[in-house]
């Protein structure tokens, strides 16, 4: 709207409500979502003519679409800023369009102009944040059949992973939870795609207490996927030796209550009800 206004970008900044710390010379507007209902629409319809406008002339378009590998999908990476959780990110799209149509597909090139470096950084924190989602996401199987699993990353990455694990679970009905954001993604049985919804902060914290529902024998399952984890693994990884400084950098300390792996309540499930192997 701002742009579409012929707003001068010296005189508008964009913050999430919740941040704003207006200056002295700054007065605050009303969010745009709670005033037009086309806000949405009028979304797509700028994205569409972004992506339109600095794809103009690439040698990379095959049959008017950039490759999955291309440096250049500058429209791509605003999606992958916008679901960033840093406070700069509606400032730092803002900027990033209006370059955007201002340059053209030279934008592809200014790897070194400031705006563009700060959403770079903000797409790439992004996509660590899809891995680590692939990597650290750990479903438990409920009375009703269904696999739950609830994951908090640091960005609104349920959308952007939820086809990963549509195919690695195709057979099998899920859902995957992220509270922080409020969205959830759910999978039927023999479904190529999720359905991705937003929920509001009730349904939220419903869903998160029906995790408590597991299946017979759950835990059993997940005790004994602690016990393989702890035999394969290499002594001396407590914080008093060498190792434990390497398994905070790969698996961060953020995501070890949600890791089956690294459940310290199952040290009992362990003892009571899983016998000890035969030994050699």
């Amino acid at each position: 709207m701002v742009y579409l206004a012929h707003a001068p970008a010296s005189m508008v900044r964009l913050a999430y409500s919740e941040d704003i710390q207006p200056a002295l010379d700054e007065r605050v507007v009303i969010p745009l979502e709670t005033r037009f209902d086309s806000f949405p629409a009028l979304s797509r319809r700028v994205y569409k003519g972004f992506e339109r406008h600095v794809s103009m002339g690439c040698p990379l378009r095959k049959g008017g679409l950039c490759p999955s590998h291309c440096k250049g999908s500058c429209a791509s990476r605003l999606a992958l800023a916008a679901a960033n959780d840093n406070q700069d990110v509606p400032e730092t799209i803002h900027r990033y369009v209006r370059l955007g149509f201002e340059e053209g597909p030279r934008i592809r090139a200014m790897l070194s102009d400031k705006t563009v470096a700060e959403l770079d950084r903000l797409a790439r924190y992004t996509l660590s944040e899809c891995e680590r989602t692939r990597q650290f996401v750990r479903f438990s199987r409920l009375s009703d059949g269904t696999y739950f699993s609830s994951f908090r990353p640091k960005a609104d990455t349920i959308p952007l992973t939820c086809s990963y694990f549509a195919a690695r679970m195709r057979g099998d009905r899920f859902c995957l939870l992220d509270p922080k954001h409020r969205v959830i993604a759910m999978h039927e049985e023999g479904d190529r795609r999720c359905t991705v919804n937003r929920l509001d902060d009730r349904l939220t914290r419903e869903l998160s207490e029906h995790a408590a529902d597991l299946a017979e024998g759950e835990t059993y399952m997940h005790a004994m996927w602690k016990r393989f984890y702890d035999s394969v693994g290499l002594d001396g990884r407590d914080v008093s030796q060498r190792g434990y400084d390497l398994r905070t950098s790969w698996m961060p300390k953020r995501f070890w209550g949600g890791l089956t792996e690294l459940d310290p309540t199952l040290e009992s499930a362990m003892q009571a009800d899983i016998p000890d192997p035969p030994s050699a």
